[in-house]
């Protein structure tokens, strides 16, 4: 049966650049960099497939949204997959988001791939296996 894996958005790969502007808590990471980051998170899977994907955030205004997108490709790099880019429906508290599936190849890789607006938070990433 599937089952499910989650990370905290410290599992992100933060540049140099932004480190220093980055907050760390408890596995999550917020934006204080006064300007718009993204971040990407490698997202590893045992088979090739649709994978349902989703994330935690939490910004207190419509100006501190957090938007993600999955991607994925095969082992062979020909083919490419892509979810839509899905913002929080609301703000002001944690926020649930689905990314809905993600094809991933043969063989294949995944990542998603998060824009974190300043002050809000990347709480975690949760993918199926």
């Amino acid at each position: 049966t599937a089952h499910a894996i989650r990370v905290g958005g410290h599992a992100a790969i933060i540049s140099s650049t932004n480190d220093s502007c980055t907050a760390q808590s408890y596995g999550a990471i917020t934006n204080n960099c006064g300007s718009t980051i993204t971040y990407a998170t490698p997202l590893p899977v045992e088979t090739s497939g649709d994978k349902a994907l989703s994330f935690r955030a939490k910004g207190d205004t419509a100006n501190n949204d957090v938007q993600c997108r999955g991607q994925a490709m095969n082992d062979a790099h020909t083919g490419y997959w892509a979810t839509a880019w899905t913002s929080m429906p609301e703000f002001g508290s944690v926020q649930n988001v689905s990314l809905g599936n993600l094809h991933v190849g043969n063989d294949g890789a995944a990542y998603m791939r998060c824009k974190v607006d300043d002050g809000a938070t990347l709480i975690s990433m949760q993918w199926d296996q």
